[in-house]
């Protein structure tokens, strides 16, 4: 069985320096001691859809149709904005697909965990589905919280792909760990593929401690619906902007 760790780590700014001085060792250490081939991609990073985000799944697409990696595999995926504080925990699903529920309380694909098989095969296909694209793309819909009404896809993208495959409404102020099914179905729509039962058989919904993306003290806090102690931390997640901080690194 192969094992990759796979991080896009190409900024225009500052956060450059921080990643290759910070992130880029840290990914590496886990990798190394987990088992991990680490595959760090910088050059020739594309938009896709108009966004980088979307590479976490054509790449992985890309892996799989040049058979890179094969049945059995395991592909883990982090953001370059994130800091395996805690590199005891190892990220590999026990199931098809894992992530976690973050701390601002999305269902998050900043990182993920993926075995490849048939059904893993074909929940990156759906993902990157061309038609769920054209038809949900510039859908809009009301936001819970602040009532506005746009497209969620234009915000979330692949993230925003996965609730559509999942059913899961856009946001809630009631955790989704409270929440039937973790949120699965919660907005069921003719663009939901997957029942709970498929669901429950093939993804694992990690703890908040996988993807602390809120945290006191760090963040503005006005979506710290999951709260994870500092101890706890497994992958602090510097999201939305947030100030990436070296002291993490010292956990």
């Amino acid at each position: 069985m192969k094992k990759v760790l796979l991080v896009f780590g190409s900024y225009a700014d500052q956060r450059q320096k921080f990643f290759d001085t910070y992130m880029s060792p840290r990914n590496q250490e886990y990798a190394d001691k987990h088992g991990f081939e680490y595959l760090e991609l910088k050059d020739n990073l594309y938009k896709y859809r108009g966004n980088y985000t979307w590479l976490k799944f054509t790449i992985l697409e890309q892996m799989l149709e040049e058979g890179y990696v094969t049945d059995g595999d395991i592909v883990t995926h982090l953001d370059a904005d994130m800091c395996i504080a805690n590199t005891d925990e190892l990220y590999q699903t026990n199931k098809s697909f894992s992530y976690s529920i973050d701390s601002g309380n999305t269902h998050c694909m900043g990182n993920y965990s993926i075995e490849v098989n048939e059904w893993s095969r074909k929940l990156v296909d759906n993902i990157l589905s061309e038609d769920r694209y054209q038809a949900l793309n510039d859908a809009v819909s009301r936001h819970e919280r602040f009532g506005y009404v746009n497209s969620f896809w234009h915000e979330f993208r692949e993230q925003a792909s996965w609730y559509s495959l999942a059913g899961i409404k856009r946001h809630s102020d009631e955790p989704f760990w409270n929440l039937p099914d973790y949120g699965w179905h919660s907005d069921k729509t003719e663009w939901t593929e997957y029942s709970l039962d498929e669901l429950y058989e093939h993804v694992e919904v990690l703890p908040t401690a996988w993807n602390v993306t809120e945290m006191e003290g760090e963040s503005d806090c006005q979506f710290l619906i999951n709260k994870v102690d500092k101890k706890d931390v497994i992958i602090r997640h510097f999201a939305g902007g947030q100030q990436w901080r070296k002291e993490w690194f010292d956990k």
